[in-house]
């Protein structure tokens, strides 16, 4: 059995008298899709930006591929092999969207490969953007925004990719077509992904675990078939969600 690539441990994170994550633990395997399950407010963003680094625990443990990323830059942590999106996209206005997902391409990992602008096409076309390589980026529709996204996540050749709502305000047929990439970037390139989605029926439906959170604090972890029927899990959704089928 391969050695877990991003072990959390007793993760903490207080803003005054707000206690935002809670004793947060969380092995992920090699290759697993995990999702984050909670409703609004539950911490899970907190989490992620814990994670990348954007902000720091007040204790804990994050270990990637056994390397300790607590008190590295965002940039280190992706040099390293994560890299994330988030809810709200932000091309760099002025760019084409050919040259966004080549920013991504100047982090250690990538930097030296040679026909760097080829390889930025072929990202592009692996996530739908080929015919708007050279269309300004602050044109994308809200749906090729989500695209160039995760295609700019990429560039920076992640091990480990988180996904942050990916979903979010988008139309049944853009999510189709968004679920179909994420389930091949999975099990063609072998990518470990760690999601967060509001969407439940899509979420089920691409993770193979999924760890619940209320206020902060794992409330319960397993397979989706067994979280929708969990009662903690249904009890931290009344009145704002309700369980859903783990397939359509």
């Amino acid at each position: 059995m391969s050695a877990p690539i991003l072990e959390v441990s007793d993760l903490d994170k207080r803003f005054g008298g707000l206690h935002a994550v809670k004793r947060f633990k969380l092995s992920v395997a090699p290759a697993e899709i995990v999702g984050i399950l909670g409703p609004n407010g539950a911490g899970k963003t907190t989490i992620f930006n814990l994670l990348s680094g954007f902000i720091a625990p007040d204790q804990g443990q994050v270990l990637f591929r056994g390397t300790s990323l607590i008190g590295l830059r965002p940039d280190r942590i992706v040099g390293l092999g994560l890299a994330r999106t988030f809810q709200l996209c932000r091309p760099i206005i002025g760019l084409t969207v050919l040259e966004n997902v080549l920013v991504g391409s100047l982090g250690p990992r990538v930097i030296a490969k040679k026909n760097l602008a080829d390889r930025a096409l072929a990202l592009l076309d692996q996530v739908g953007l080929t015919n708007k390589a050279n269309s300004p980026a602050e044109l994308l529709s809200y749906g090729d925004l989500r695209r160039l996204e995760i295609a700019r996540a990429l560039a920076t050749a992640p091990e480990l990719l988180l996904l942050d709502e990916p979903f979010a305000g988008l139309g049944a047929a853009e999510i189709d077509a968004l679920s179909t990439l994420i389930r091949s970037l999975h099990s063609q390139q072998n990518l470990t992904i760690l999601l967060i989605e509001h969407k439940l029926r899509e979420f089920m439906q691409l993770v193979s675990r999924v760890v619940a959170i209320d206020f902060g604090e794992i409330i319960a972890e397993g397979p989706p078939s067994t979280i929708v029927n969990d009662p903690r899990v249904i009890e931290a959704y009344i009145g704002r969600q309700t369980p859903v089928p783990t397939h359509a």
